[in-house]
């Protein structure tokens, strides 16, 4: 990870040599280790450190954008000559309102020395523990153990200067019986302080040893318990589909033209919030503007999107800071979401169906079918169980269904009062924190062979 002072130098140098009228410069420096597991034995060690360069231009009300991981002088030179090139034949947007200036974004804590120095022997260790578990219980595991520790900047030609450095990690373990029987369950924290090896094993395995001789059971709508990782699936395609404002302005999301209306159930509100300690802060987006909390949905009503400049300055209102990187070009999209905690503990939850499912996790799920009613299809993986009379009596095979996540989230009958923070599905620093919920009537549409 390069020094901070160095960085920044290099970003003030290079923004001096660009030829274009407005230039902004992001930079990603950091390290990523990972220790994958296959059938109780570690097959894989990669470690990689990085630093890359995206630069996005402007020429008039033209854009163009580059990245490069090469990094002296001549070579930040080259980029910003080449973003400007894109730029000079890219065609004019007449909304664009030049890039941001942002005042220093508030402190955000969330370094974790320990998680930058852990060593492949110290995941190995805890990759060892978890396997002990699992062998206790006849089951093998498989998985992965992440860390990440990082240095995100961003200066632009309008002033603006930031700089926030972070860690994350990340534990997935799988187990498996003989009779390739499953069971899962992951754990996302800001450091390795908050991942809890033995407990995650633990649930992986119980979860495996409870799904021995799955029945079949007929498909039909049934109401569902499910656990927080599957919410944070189904959560994550709706990022990717709905809350941010460009999804808005080309009539991809849910919510266009229905703010201010009823969409999900009134026990449901989501926000967004870059600084609850719950999540995983990062307090500025990638045009270095400061997040602000956003609620996206407020006692089922829609209230309102993520903006970045470009969007913000097309509707007229706020910058939100929800900028995502300009090479993706997907518009702004909330990272820190948060789904408002019910009053029921699991067990009343599932004591609360005379016949449905308890969902571990979602699997193959598709948010594109219709987005314009979040119709979604998926399978239920890992963990999938009848309830009977207020109990879980029995493993029942794998199921796949395909519902509107506008019906799923306004037939939500109750939540439990504890949340957990879920790593966000699509590739970035982010996260999910939500209840496990209560959903009546889904709509399962046929059954798996395992």
């Amino acid at each position: 990870m390069i020094e901070k002072t160095k960085l920044t130098a290099m970003l003030g140098e290079a923004l001096q040599s660009s030829p274009a009228d407005e230039t902004e410069l992001v930079a990603w420096s950091g390290s990523n280790s990972l220790t994958r597991f296959a059938e109780s034995h570690i097959h894989q060690n990669v470690h990689e450190e990085n630093t890359y360069v995206t630069a996005r231009v402007a020429v008039g009300k033209r854009t163009g954008v580059t990245m490069t991981n090469r990094l002296d002088p001549r070579e930040l030179k080259a980029a910003l000559e080449r973003a400007t090139a894109i730029a000079k034949v890219s065609p004019e947007d007449p909304d664009f309102p030049g890039f941001p200036k942002s005042d220093a974004a508030p402190a955000a804590d969330t370094f974790s020395e320990a998680t930058a120095a852990m060593t492949p022997e110290m995941r190995a260790r805890a990759v060892g523990e978890a396997v002990e578990i699992a062998a206790s219980k006849k089951t093998t595991l498989s998985g992965a153990y992440r860390v990440s520790a990082f240095r995100f900047a961003v200066a632009n030609t309008s002033g603006t200067e930031q700089v926030y450095d972070g860690t994350d990690a990340f534990l997935s373990v799988f187990a498996t019986d003989e009779n390739k029987v499953n069971g899962a369950t992951a754990s996302y924290a800001r450091g390795i302080e908050g991942i809890d090896v033995k407990g995650v094993a633990t649930r992986a395995v119980d979860k495996c040893v409870a799904a021995a001789n799955p029945v079949t059971v007929d498909y039909e709508p049934m109401d569902i318990v499910v656990e927080p990782r599957a919410i944070a699936e189904v959560i994550s395609w709706l990022n990717f589909t709905a809350f941010g404002a460009k999804q808005v302005h080309e009539n991809m999301s849910f919510m266009a033209g229905r703010f201010g209306e009823k969409v999900w159930g009134e026990n449901i509100t989501l926000t967004d919030d870059a600084f609850d300690p719950a999540g995983i802060p990062v307090p500025f987006d990638f045009e270095g503007v400061t997040k602000k909390p956003v609620t996206l949905i407020e006692k089922g009503i829609a209230r309102s999107a993520v903006y970045d400049s470009l969007t913000a300055a097309k509707d007229g209102v706020a910058n939100t800071g929800h900028a995502g990187s300009a090479a993706f070009r997907g518009g702004p999209a909330p990272r820190n979401l948060f789904v408002t905690a019910g009053d029921k503990s699991r067990d009343e939850l599932i004591g609360m169906v005379d016949r449905g499912i308890y969902v571990s996790n979602f699997h193959y799920v598709n948010g594109l079918l219709d987005t314009r009613r979040a119709l979604f299809t998926g399978m239920t993986r890992a963990g999938t169980y009848l309830i009977e009379d207020g109990r879980i009596a029995k493993a029942v095979k794998n199921m796949r269904w395909t519902d509107s996540m506008m019906r799923f989230f306004s037939d939500v009958a109750a939540m439990t009062k504890e949340r957990e923070t879920i790593g966000a599905s699509w590739g970035a620093v982010g996260s999910v924190t939500t209840p496990a919920m209560l959903v009546r009537g889904f709509k399962f549409t046929g059954a798996t062979e395992f």
